[in-house]
């Protein structure tokens, strides 16, 4: 269990998909936001499906993510802790942001914060593509990937990537089969629910506690934030122009 002091504000952020086509005001917002968190915050959480696509060579890092890399281990040596929950998009990420100091999480983790508990995950566990993750994260599936050219396999990714976002509007889950899910938990004591994945912004309340579905960054620009143990879905509307 990951505990966090009561009086820390913690930023969440989830599925910007970033790919190495994305432009480059898409990318400043992002590090504008980044400011922000430095500036208010203490904690970041990312949610996953940061990169629409991301593989892990031993000696390659795709030139269209370093600046990300950059922005991000910027922000961790100006004394903000962030941890990353690994999506169904991004999975194939291994030890390299962990080098730039970055917590990583492989799925659901219970995070305490002072006295409230908080279940969070990207969210494709309630999905079926979770199966089709755990079976493409099988060391043998990543051996064969490895042997592709870094090129090619990139083409590859753009096919599987249009594939995805075709989909990913058409989830079937309602947002009452998620509610139903979290408040079976804060029956377990747990007082948050939070999740990525959906591409949709939700905020559910009641007495014995919250889900917050932290919506897609790529086109609504929402984040979440917990500040006293309270959390919030909000947009972000400053420009980098």
């Amino acid at each position: 269990m990951l505990e966090i002091s009561g009086d820390k504000t913690v930023f969440i952020v989830s599925d910007t998909h970033f790919q190495d086509w994305s432009d480059q005001e898409e990318l400043e917002s992002f590090f504008l936001f980044l400011t922000k968190v430095v500036e208010e915050g203490d904690e970041l959480f990312l949610l996953g499906d940061i990169f629409d696509f991301y593989f892990e060579y031993k000696s390659f890092i795709p030139k269209a993510f370093f600046n990300i890399f950059l922005e991000l281990k910027n922000t961790v040596e100006k004394g903000i802790n962030i941890h990353y929950w690994v999506g169904n998009h991004d999975f194939w990420i291994g030890d390299f942001i962990e080098k730039l100091g970055i917590v990583k999480h492989k799925g659901a983790e219970i995070v305490k914060i002072g006295k409230k508990k908080f279940l969070v995950q990207h969210g494709d566990e309630m999905d079926g593509i979770f199966i089709a993750k755990r079976f493409l994260a099988r060391r043998f599936s990543r051996i064969l990937y490895s042997l592709i050219h870094p090129e090619l396999g990139l083409q590859m990714a753009k096919s599987l990537s249009r594939f995805s976002q075709s989909r990913s509007g058409t989830f079937n889950i309602k947002e009452e089969y998620l509610v139903k899910l979290a408040v079976s938990r804060f029956s377990e004591g747990i007082d948050g629910v939070i999740m990525g994945h959906f591409h949709k912004p939700y905020f559910y309340r009641e007495k014995r506690g919250t889900l917050a579905l932290i919506g897609d960054w790529k086109h609504d620009r929402s984040y979440g934030s917990i500040v006293n143990g309270n959390i919030s879905v909000m947009r972000f509307n400053q420009s980098p122009r």
